[in-house]
C-alpha cells in the first residue's frame, strides 16, 4: 500500500505518525515520572517510619512490650529477631509471622534493604524498608512498609487514561492537520482551477491585443504567492510570443498576396506569348504551377493565423450540412472532382464559425479527393454533446510514418522514387509509388487512381487548428478500404 497521492492527504498522514510517536513517548516519560514520584514518596514515607522507631527501641526496657508507631491505617511495622520470631508488630495481625523470611532477612540484618512482597492480611502488596537495630543490646531487624494497592490502583488509572487520550489527541491532531494543510493549498487549488478554465483559443485570442487571463495571487509574500506572480510572468512571456508568431503569420501572409499576384500575372502575360509545346511554354506552366501553390500556403497561413483568434460566445448556430454542400459545390465549380462520386450524408446544428468550418470541410473533400479512386463519403452525425463530420475515401490511406503525426504543420515523408516530397497535411495519403505527386500542368487528371501536386503540409493542420478553435478535435486512422478523417465538434461550447 503506497502513500496518498494528494499533497494534503501526505501532509496529514505525517500530522497522525509524528503525533502517534510524540505521544507515545509523552506517555513513556509521564508514566516513567508518575511512577518513579509515587515511589520516592513512598520511600520517603518509610525511610521516616523506620527512623522514628529506631529512635523508639533504646527507650525500651528488656522485656518491657513495645508497639510501633504507626501515622495512618496504611502503614505497619515490625520488630523481628534474626530467626523470624516477631518480637512486635502494629496492627497486631502481624505478631504471626514476619513479612521478610530466610534471605531476605538476612539481607535486611546487614543493611537497609527495600523490598516489595506480600503482607498479608493486612495487604496483598506492600513496599518494604528493612534494616538493622539493637533492642536492649540485642540485634534485631525493624521492618515497615505500607500497602500499594492505592498505588498501583492511580497507575492503572493513569495508563487507561492516557491509552484513551493520546489517540484521541493524535486523531485530533491529525485532523487539525488535514485542515490546516487544506487551508494552505486553498490557493493552490484555487490556481489549478483557474489554469483550467484559461483554454488555448482564450490564451490565444489575447495574444498581442493586450493582456490576457492571469492567474489570481493570494494576499501575502508567501510561496504560494509567489508562484502565482511567476506563473503569470511565465504566462505574459508565452502570451508575447504567441503575439509575435501571430503577428508574423498575419504579416507574412499578407504582404506575400501583392508579389504572388503580380508573378502570376507576369507569367501568365510571357505563356500567352510563346506558342504551345515549346521548352518556354512548359517552363512557364511549371512556373505557374509553383505560383499557385506559393499564392495557396499565403492563403493557408492566413487561415492559421486568424483560427485562433475567435471568440466562441459570439459564433451563431450553423447547419454543418449547409457548410458540407458548400464546400462539396466550391470543389466541383474548381473541378476538383472529377471522376470521383462525393456523398454527403446526415445533418447537425453547433454553434461556430461557418467560414472557417466551411474551410475545414473542404480542406478534407480535396484531400480525399486527391487519393480516391472512386468515391468520397461525407458523413455528419451526432450524440448528445458533440457532432462529427468524417470523411471517407476508397483510397491507399495513411502510410504509418504519416498518421502518427497527420495534423502536424509542414510535414512531409522523403518517397523513394519519384519527386522530392509527397504532402502529408495537405492530402490525406502520402501514397505508394504509384500515387505520387507529379508536377505537371495536367496532374491530377491521369487515368486511374487520382494524381495530386505536393502541398505546403498545412491542410490537415488547418483542419485541427479549427477544430481546436471551435473547442473539438480532429482525428484520422485507416480503414480497410481507405482513409477516414473525423472533425468533431462540440455541440455546445462552453
Amino acid at each position: 500500500m503506497g502513500l496518498p497521492r494528494t499533497l494534503r492527504a501526505r501532509l496529514a498522514l505525517l500530522f497522525a505518525g509524528a503525533t502517534l510517536v510524540l505521544c507515545g513517548l509523552v506517555g513513556l516519560v509521564v508514566v516513567s515520572q508518575f511512577r518513579s514520584q509515587l515511589r520516592a514518596s513512598l520511600d520517603d514515607g518509610l525511610s521516616n517510619r523506620f527512623t522514628q522507631l529506631d529512635a523508639q527501641l533504646p527507650s525500651t526496657q528488656a522485656g518491657a512490650s513495645l508497639t510501633p508507631l504507626l501515622p495512618d491505617t496504611e502503614s505497619f511495622a515490625q520488630v523481628v529477631l534474626p530467626d523470624g520470631t516477631v518480637l512486635a508488630a502494629a496492627p497486631r495481625a502481624l505478631y504471626r509471622r514476619s513479612v521478610l523470611q530466610g534471605a531476605d532477612l538476612a539481607q535486611a540484618l546487614r543493611a537497609k534493604h527495600t523490598f516489595v512482597r506480600p503482607a498479608r492480611p493486612k495487604t496483598s502488596n506492600a513496599r518494604l524498608l528493612a534494616g538493622p537495630s539493637d533492642l536492649a543490646g540485642q540485634r534485631v531487624v525493624i521492618i515497615v512498609g505500607t500497602s500499594l494497592d492505592d498505588t498501583i490502583q492511580a497507575e492503572n488509572r493513569l495508563d487507561l487514561a492516557l491509552a484513551i487520550g493520546l489517540p484521541l489527541l493524535a486523531l485530533a491532531v491529525s485532523l487539525g492537520g488535514w485542515f490546516l494543510a487544506g487551508g494552505a493549498l486553498e490557493p493552490v487549488r484555487s490556481m489549478i482551477e483557474e489554469a483550467d478554465t484559461i483554454s488555448a483559443a482564450q490564451f490565444a485570442a489575447g495574444a498581442g491585443s493586450g493582456p490576457g487571463r492571469r492567474l489570481s495571487v493570494p494576499r501575502g509574500g508567501d510561496e504560494i504567492a509567489e508562484l502565482a506572480r511567476r506563473l503569470n510572468a511565465l504566462l505574459a512571456r508565452i502570451e508575447d510570443a504567441v503575439g509575435h508568431e501571430r503577428a508574423f503569420l498575419d504579416d507574412a501572409s499578407h504582404e506575400l498576396r501583392t508579389p504572388i499576384s503580380i508573378a502570376r500575372g507576369e507569367a501568365e502575360l510571357a505563356r500567352m506569348s510563346v506558342p504551345d509545346g515549346s521548352e518556354a511554354a512548359v517552363a512557364l506552366d511549371s512556373l505557374l504551377d509553383e505560383v499557385e501553390r506559393l499564392d495557396h500556403l499565403a492563403r493557408n497561413l492566413l487561415v492559421l493565423a486568424r483560427s485562433r483568434s475567435a471568440q466562441p460566445a459570439s459564433w451563431p448556430e450553423v447547419d454543418l450540412a449547409d457548410v458540407a454542400q458548400r464546400a462539396v459545390d466550391g470543389l466541383q465549380r474548381a473541378g476538383a472532382v472529377a471522376g470521383v462520386s462525393v456523398r454527403l450524408d446526415g445533418q447537425a446544428t453547433v454553434r461556430g464559425d461557418a467560414s472557417g468550418l466551411e474551410r475545414a470541410i473542404s480542406n478534407l473533400v480535396e484531400n480525399a479527393l486527391r487519393v480516391a479512386r472512386t468515391r468520397v463519403d461525407v458523413h455528419i452525425g451526432t450524440d448528445p454533446t458533440s457532432a462529427t463530420i468524417e470523411v471517407s475515401d476508397d483510397g491507399p490511406g495513411f502510410p504509418p510514418l504519416l498518421l502518427e503525426r497527420a495534423f502536424e504543420r509542414f510535414t512531409h515523408i522523403e518517397l523513394p522514387d519519384g519527386p522530392s516530397t509527397a504532402e502529408r497535411g495537405e492530402g490525406n495519403a502520402a501514397a505508394p509509388a504509384s500515387l505520387r505527386p507529379v508536377a505537371t500542368a495536367d496532374a491530377g487528371l491521369a487515368s486511374g487512381p487520382r494524381r495530386a501536386r505536393a502541398g505546403a503540409g498545412l491542410g490537415l493542420a488547418i483542419v485541427a487548428a479549427i477544430a481546436a478553435a471551435h473547442g473539438g478535435s480532429a482525428e484520422a486512422c485507416n480503414s480497410g478500404t481507405g482513409a477516414t478523417v473525423r472533425l468533431v465538434l462540440p455541440r455546445h461550447p462552453s
